[in-house]
This record gives structure tokens, C-alpha cells and sequence, in this order.
């Protein structure tokens, strides 16, 4: 059908960094329209009439396909075939209004609980915690719903979110996944300096509503500012745009990025909080990853039965497993990756050109990555993390900690 979504389950372009590469969709478009959603540029705002559906037949034929002996496997197969995690919701709000119209959202449990596949969900909305969602997820062996706020308090949430369900809901929400048996999580995306609670109060809130894992990301901000798809961050934050300047945020695409050295005493605030609170921490900023205190990038996934196949072939993986000792290649070259090119899930700035030719397979862009000591994707970009000039005999550059680097900062929680 043309007015169907018709690339739900795809690559994204995190697979440096992150545990959960694979992304499913239900719906091209997102009727919340957050002002601070990173998938805004990729269709991930949208008014509720142009949300476009996906074809809710499309996950049942790949996964049958994935599973079947003596299919060849293209790259999505292969993370299928090896039950990597599938992380719904990576651009859309799977229970968006349109939900309500479309039941894309249903029918893709239905084929994840028909598969037992294991599955992270990601939502504003409280409408999981609803039947028929509630008895699908119970019947679900292996999955995870991760609720996202950028507050617990109602007002700065309507300022920031006008369009999403108030924070009250989601907790009630939360509150009742978890009375089910159902792993909840929370992700504080984003925390917004000067405008969101302090880390106690909210780490508090959501553990107290069942989330076993919290995950914080600062606020990325568009570099635009006269645009109607984040008037409302302008209007609830009109000065954020000279603070991180005085902070010396760097562009990253469209977005101003905060420096790591600013981010890390929240960092730390909340990660004070949740070892209070009795819960894991995430830290979802790329660059400060390795304070997380499981090995799943910041989903915390990889806690849970059912989830030991997450992705690790990454740099994340590899930074987080050398930490304090010197970061080789090594530490993760050992690790499963697909066969195959991954150029056709990248845009034009992130492929390399180089490998067009020679074959863009998700190992060769991130061997390639790990050597550039100036790629946002190596090694290098990660807080107090420095290359070296010296290369291991299979020709990987070696990076080490920078001094007290770590110091004051404790281990992460194992």
C-alpha cells in the first residue's frame, strides 16, 4: 500500500555506540511532537494527520524469514536469527493517538509474543498499561517497557511537552506494569538545566512507581530557533541558547551538545540517587556511557533473562570493558557482527566513503571509525579517553585514559 510505512524495522545509525541497534516502528511520523526529539529531522514530528502507518503484516514475514534454515540472510535477518534485541520505538511513540486508529502497535506484540521475541519498549503514553497492551506484554517472556519524562512535575512537563500525557499518568502507568510482573524502566530524556527537578526528587518518583533502571541524557539543542517544531523549548527556555554557548557546547549535525565536563555533576547527582533509591543507572549521554552500571549501552537491558543477546561489537562496549587500562580493539573483536553491507540504513554524512567500494559491512565502518582519533565515533569521543600514536600489530590505534581522569569517580555498580 503507498500510504503505509514501509521501513518499520531498520539499522540505526547508533551501532557504534549502542547495544540495541536494531529499531522497529509502527507508525513514520510521531503526533506528540516533542520540541527536544532528536528525530526530528527524520520524520519523527508529526501533525496527528500526517503519521503514516506501517504495514502490520511486515514483521511477521521477517521474522518468519529470519527463522527459516534455509533462507540466505540479509543484515536484518541476522540480528533476528541471533534474537538481538529489537528496540520498539526508536523514532515514533508506538502508543501515539494514531494507536488508537490504526492498532499497528497491537498487532506487532502479537507477533513479538507469537516469537517470544525480546523486545525494549520505548513510550510517553501511558496507554501500555491499558488492555489489550497490558495482556500482550504479560504474556511476553522477555520484555521491557521504558517510560521517557523530561520531569515528574506536572507543570514543567506541560511547558516543555505540551502534547504528551502529564507525568501523573505515566507514573500511574508505570505503577501498574509493574504490579503485573513487567520489567519498567525510565529514561530522563532530556534533563534540561535550570528547568527540570533535582535528581533526588526524580530518581525518587520513578522508583517509587517501580522503574528498576533509570537512564539520563542532557537536553541536545537545535540550532535553529525560529521553528514551529520546538517554539515550545524556546518559549518555556528563551536563554538555553546563550548558556550553552557560555559553556562551550559543540555543534553535532543540528544540535548544540553540552561538553562532557559540564554533564558529569548531574551524571553523578543521579547516579548518587539511584544507588539511594536501590535502582541501576544508564547514562545515555555517548561520551560519559561507561558510568552506566550495566554493559548495555544506558538501556540497562542486559539485567533482565531473555536479553543476553544485545550487540556487542561496538566502541561503547569495548571503552566500557577497558576502563582504567589501556582501549584496544581487542576487547570486542571477539564479538559476533553481521555479514553484508550496512551503507543503505546510512545518510550521506555517515557513511565512508571508502568502504563503497570495499564493502560497507557494520565491522569494517566501525574498524575504520576506531582509527580516526578525530571521528565522533572512536574511542576519542568519549570523556577523558585520549589516542596514542601506537598501533597493535593487526593495525588498531591504542588509546588510553587520560590522568585523573576517573579520579573521584567510582566504578560503576556490577
Amino acid at each position: 500500500m503507498s500510504d503505509r510505512y514501509t521501513n518499520p524495522l531498520s539499522l540505526t545509525s547508533q551501532f557504534y555506540f549502542c547495544g540495541l541497534p536494531l529499531r522497529l516502528d509502527s507508525y513514520r511520523g510521531c503526533g506528540f511532537q516533542c520540541s527536544f526529539c532528536f528525530a526530528r529531522f527524520r520524520g519523527g514530528n508529526a501533525p496527528q494527520p500526517n503519521v503514516i502507518p506501517a504495514n502490520p503484516g511486515t514483521l511477521r514475514r521477517t521474522l518468519q524469514g529470519a527463522f527459516r534454515e534455509t533462507r540466505p540472510l540479509g543484515l536484518i535477518g541476522q540480528f533476528l536469527r541471533r534474537r538481538v534485541p529489537v528496540h520498539f520505538g526508536g523514532m515514533s511513540d508506538p502508543f501515539q493517538h494514531a494507536e488508537r486508529t490504526f492498532q499497528v502497535t497491537r498487532k506487532y506484540l502479537e507477533v513479538l509474543r507469537d516469537f517470544q521475541y525480546p523486545t525494549v519498549i520505548s513510550t510517553r503514553s501511558p496507554m501500555a498499561a491499558a488492555d489489550p497492551y497490558l495482556g500482550l506484554l504479560t504474556e511476553m517472556k522477555s520484555v521491557v517497557v521504558q517510560f521517557s519524562f523530561t520531569s515528574t512535575l506536572a507543570d514543567i512537563s506541560r511547558r516543555l511537552e505540551p502534547q504528551s500525557p502529564p507525568p501523573g499518568e505515566l507514573l500511574d502507568a508505570m505503577e501498574r506494569l509493574a504490579g503485573h510482573g513487567l520489567v519498567v524502566t525510565c529514561r530522563w530524556q532530556p534533563y534540561v538545566r535550570g528547568q527540570s527537578e533535582a535528581p533526588r526528587q526524580f530518581v525518587r518518583r520513578v522508583a517509587g512507581a517501580g522503574a528498576r533502571h533509570v537512564a539520563v541524557e542532557h537536553l541536545k539543542l537545535p540550532i535553529e530557533r525560529a521553528h514551529p517544531l520546538w517554539g515550545n523549548l524556546v518559549t518555556a527556555c528563551p536563554h538555553l541558547w546563550e548558556e550553552y554557548a557560555r559553556e562551550g557546547a559543540r555543534r553535532d549535525g543540528r544540535e548544540y551538545v553540552l561538553p562532557a565536563r559540564v554533564k558529569l555533576p548531574t551524571v553523578l547527582e543521579v547516579r548518587d540517587a539511584t544507588r539511594q533509591a536501590g535502582v541501576s543507572l544508564g547514562v545515555a549521554d555517548n561520551d560519559l556511557q561507561y558510568l552506566s552500571d550495566s554493559d548495555c549501552c544506558c538501556s540497562g537491558v542486559d539485567q533482565f533473562p531473555g536479553f543476553e543477546g544485545w550487540f556487542k561489537h561496538q566502541v561503547a562496549h569495548a571503552v566500557r570493558l577497558c576502563r582504567g587500562r589501556r582501549i584496544t580493539y581487542g576487547a570486542i573483536a571477539g564479538y559476533w557482527a553481521p555479514e553484508g553491507s550496512v551503507n543503505r540504513w546510512l545518510n550521506s554524512h555517515s557513511r565512508v566513503g571508502i568502504l563503497e567500494e570495499e564493502g560497507g559491512s557494520l565491522e569494517n565502518h566501525i574498524r575504520l571509525r576506531w582509527n580516526d582519533r578525530n571521528s565522533p565515533f572512536s574511542p576519542a569521543s568519549f570523556y577523558g579517553v585520549v589516542p596514542t600514536d601506537y598501533f597493535t600489530a593487526a593495525g588498531f590505534r591504542l588509546y588510553t585514559w587520560q590522568d585523573d581522569a576517573l579520579a573521584g569517580i567510582e566504578p560503576p555498580v556490577s
